[in-house]
This record gives structure tokens, sequence and C-alpha cells, in this order.
């Protein structure tokens, strides 16, 4: 979308601020995948803290980044991004506080 969407005559995508907006994203995004591989290997309860903590903040914070992205055209049901904000929401309230998850990985470390 970043590529076909203009503003000011070029693609949002050429616009460094938008990059390093969709950068960061890839980083929590990235960084997130061997936590949660290494949970679902594991078992071990400070390691699935750790990866429901990462993992939900960064799905939420990537669906949030997208519909800054997109605009008011997000919020429609014709883009399939008001499903993953739904979905990124309903993750993050039925894993609880990431607070809670975050006391956890520090207990679990001790």
């Amino acid at each position: 979308y970043a590529k076909q969407r203009t503003q000011f005559g070029s693609a949002i995508g050429a616009f460094q601020a938008v990059k390093h907006r969709l950068a960061d994203v890839l980083v929590r995004l990235e960084f997130a995948r061997p936590l949660v591989f290494g949970a679902a290997t594991t078992m071990a309860p400070g390691d699935i803290a750790a990866a429901k903590v990462t993992a939900a903040e960064s799905a939420y914070g990537a669906a949030r980044a997208a519909l800054q992205l997109h605009g008011a055209i997000g919020y429609t049901a014709e883009f399939d991004l008001s499903l993953w904000l739904t979905k990124a929401r309903a993750l993050r309230g039925a894993w609880g506080d990431p607070g809670v998850w975050r006391g956890r990985v520090l207990a679990a470390r001790e």
C-alpha cells in the first residue's frame, strides 16, 4: 500500500518517516518470531511469557502502524486491515496485561 498511495507527487513509501515506521514494525515482528518458536519448542513458563508479551505487542503495534499508514480507509470493512486490527486487539486482551507477563518473565529468570 505504501508503494501505491501517493502524496505530494510520490509514493508515501518513499518518505523517510514512513520507511522508518515500517522498519520498526519489521524489527519488532522479526524479534517476536524466534521467541514464539522457542516457546513452542521448550514450553518453559518464562519462554511462553516472553513470547506472549512480545507477540501480542508486536502484532498490535503492526496493526496500529498499518492503520496510520492507510488512514481512514483502514477502518472500512473492505480492507482486511480492520480484521487484523480486531484480531490483534482480541489477542492482546485475551492474553492479559503485558505487565503481568513481563513479571513472569523476570520471575522465571531469577
